[in-house]
């Protein structure tokens, strides 16, 4: 599928509705994310996750939805997942039992300092087919995009 979607980018045949290419571009994105973090054995999200807790340690699993932009019982499945393999820890709130706080083990905050750079590796890695001009335009259109998808 993938052969197939740069095939086309090539050709000049993909559907160009900015939509499409955003997409293309996130999964081409997601694609090499990946690819970095097979070799530490965890997904996307589960270094997603990671990261968040390892730069704000104590969050609610409900933040941690908000911050990645998922569903609840999608950020259950994946703290419980980061839980059983012992990279997260979950803490009784102090003012209220029934929520729990999140924290790194010392394996979770290992791993998320071991895979902090690769977000760098790839932005350098898209950012060498443009020039720093390109790249700030980039970022500017693609803020201006979100700001207006999420005004409205």
């Amino acid at each position: 599928m993938e052969k197939v979607i740069h095939s086309s980018i090539e050709e000049g045949q993909l559907d160009s509705r900015i939509s499409r290419l955003v997409k293309v571009a996130n999964r081409a994105i997601r694609k090499e994310m990946q690819d970095q973090l097979n070799s530490y054995g965890i997904t996307p999200a589960q270094w997603s996750a990671l990261g968040i807790i390892y730069k704000h340690p104590g969050l609610l699993a409900s933040e941690v939805q908000t911050i990645l932009l998922i569903e609840r019982s999608s950020v259950t499945s994946l703290i419980n997942g980061l839980v059983k393999r012992e990279l997260v820890y979950r803490e009784d709130h102090p003012d209220d039992g029934r929520y729990k706080r999140l924290y790194l083990t010392e394996n979770g905050k290992e791993l998320a300092h071991q895979t902090k750079h690769l977000a760098r590796l790839i932005d350098e890695k898209i950012g060498s087919a443009y020039t720093s001009e390109e790249i700030q335009l980039l970022k500017k259109l693609l803020v201006k995009m979100v700001d207006k998808l999420e005004k409205e």
